[in-house]
């Protein structure tokens, strides 16, 4: 039975995945498991993927590769509205296959010490294998705090003075992600934990100035209900966002 936390409107497609692998690749899989927005509880149904590391009994050869990329078609195919992306790991989590936007194609080393290791350890959802909790994962908060302070100051950064990332803020989608993208890294600096994006606004709301919570409120809107606007002018959203977002970058330095 389908663990009763996954979304139900998403239960049919990774049923479909999972018998096709089942049929096709027996001896392939030797765990799969939910990861991201689905195991954080806050899936969302217009903009999130379903993210998902899965582990495999050995390196896949070339006719194998090329069934499970046909599976993903045939899956994709099936459920258009909803797109897989992950990873595919050996047992040493080093050699493995990337599967995002359609495409399977061969990875580099996974990092372990990354938000990604971090939900699928405390939070991964197994529909096949042993508990994500038994792996022998080591996920140092520390690092990952380094490494969301070093995505501050480069990635989010960029949204503040590169003109090709600032005019991104002109649209509905660019306020949801960048607002409700720093504002989870906030939420981390303070709580040691993390969150989904909606979950942090929310948080913001309660912990930032109240000059940012229009905002904030807009950000939120467009991602839960897939619109804005409390704006009169995207260009003054866009500018008070950028003033936003270097906000929060300067008050995470000192953290």
């Amino acid at each position: 039975m389908m663990n009763k936390t996954i979304p139900k409107i998403i239960r049919p497609l990774l049923d479909e995945y999972l018998s096709l692998t089942g049929q096709q690749l027996p001896n392939l899989l030797s765990a799969f498991y939910l990861e991201g927005s689905i195991a954080l509880g806050g899936f969302n149904e217009r903009l999130s993927d379903i993210d998902f590391i899965a582990l495999l009994q050995h390196k896949p050869t070339s006719a194998e590769t090329d069934t499970l990329r046909s599976i993903h078609a045939q899956v994709e195919k099936s459920w258009p509205r909803w797109k897989m992306s992950g990873s595919y790991l050996t047992a040493d989590y080093v050699s493995h296959l990337h599967y995002h936007d359609g495409v399977l194609t061969p990875g580099g080393p996974f990092v372990v010490n990354s938000v990604e290791g971090w939900i699928l350890k405390n939070h991964g959802i197994a529909l096949l294998g042993a508990a994500p909790q038994s792996l022998p994962i080591t996920v140092d908060w520390n690092v990952i705090l380094r490494d969301m302070k070093q995505n501050l100051n480069t990635y989010w950064a960029s949204y503040t003075n590169q003109p090709r990332r600032m005019l991104v803020l002109l649209s509905d989608w660019g306020i949801q992600w960048a607002v409700l993208g720093v504002l989870r890294q906030f939420y981390s600096f303070r709580e040691g934990s993390i969150v989904t994006k909606t979950q942090a606004g929310e948080y913001g709301l309660r912990h930032v100035p109240a000059e940012w919570h229009g905002l904030i409120r807009e950000a939120i809107q467009i991602r839960e209900e897939g619109k804005g606007s409390g704006y009169v002018r995207r260009i003054g959203r866009m500018v008070h966002t950028i003033n936003f977002l270097k906000f929060v970058i300067e008050h995470c330095a000192d953290v």
